[in-house]
């Protein structure tokens, strides 16, 4: 056998060997770590889920009835917030031979998770655009939905409605707008007539009595300051040493009245 054909069967009857892969390199990051932390992530304590309209809005509440009642042509509109927006129709016209075709556009519509400050929960909605940009200019859910104005009654819909209802259900929310009419100048009769002062529950009444408790404390200590000062100037206390006794004597009585949060 020629030499050059050994050397050919020789190649073929070699055993052969694959090439090694290389080994595959770990990345150097990860968001598992010690340092990152979700900003969304369930906190203890807090209500970050998305919740439906029909699990914040009582279903067994006297809801007063829309006055501009359901949306008959859009009936979608009715389960959202969807301002005056509905499905509109016209024609399509070639400009070669200017024939019409029928068409029909449609709102585009989004499904969102909006934040309610007065409910402490996030909403899942459908929600048109335009009404979206409104609701970042207005600063949020709960300011679209509480404008006083007649245009923006007839913008909720029966769901923007009820969801206003219940916001205005809510303690603090009556206290502002009880706040903003008396700065107004309406009677105070009428105002308590129109939003009735709520019922103060144990936990803001306890919340309220540490915050005066607070208040005077401080105000009591400053006093006492001012007054350690008073001396100072005037020489009845004797030496820096006596001074600073003096201060710290009053700091402390004024931090042991404080109430524990």
């Amino acid at each position: 056998m020629p030499p050059r054909y050994q050397l050919l069967s020789g190649s073929l009857s070699a055993a052969r060997t694959l090439p090694n892969k290389p080994q595959s390199t770990q990345r150097g990051f990860t968001t598992s770590s010690a340092l990152y932390k979700n900003p969304l992530s369930r906190r203890r304590g807090g209500d970050l889920g998305s919740h439906l309209p029909k699990h914040v809005i009582p279903q067994d509440a006297a809801i007063p009835p829309y006055p501009y009642g359901p949306r008959l042509l859009y009936k979608q509109a009715n389960k959202g917030l969807y301002g005056l927006q509905q499905i509109q129709f016209g024609n399509n016209v070639s400009k070669k031979t200017e024939t019409t075709t029928r068409r029909h556009w449609k709102p585009n519509v989004l499904s969102k998770s909006l934040y309610s400050v007065a409910l402490k929960k996030r909403i899942h909605l459908r929600i048109t655009a335009k009404v979206l940009k409104t609701v970042d200019r207005e600063g949020g859910l709960d300011e679209y939905l509480l404008k006083q104005s007649e245009a923006r009654i007839k913008e909720l819909g029966p769901m923007g409605w009820a969801l206003r209802w219940t916001l205005l259900q809510r303690p603090e929310v009556i206290r502002r707008l009880r706040a903003e009419a008396l700065a107004l100048g309406v009677p105070q009769e009428r105002v308590d007539q129109q939003w009735p002062e709520p019922p103060v529950t144990a936990q803001e009444a306890i919340e309220e009595a540490a915050e005066v408790a607070i208040e005077a404390a401080e105000a009591a200590v400053e006093h006492e300051l001012i007054g350690v000062e008073e001396r100072i100037e005037e020489g009845e206390v004797g030496g820096d040493g006596d001074a600073w006794a003096a201060l710290v004597k009053t700091t402390n009585a004024g931090a042991q009245s404080r109430p524990n949060a």
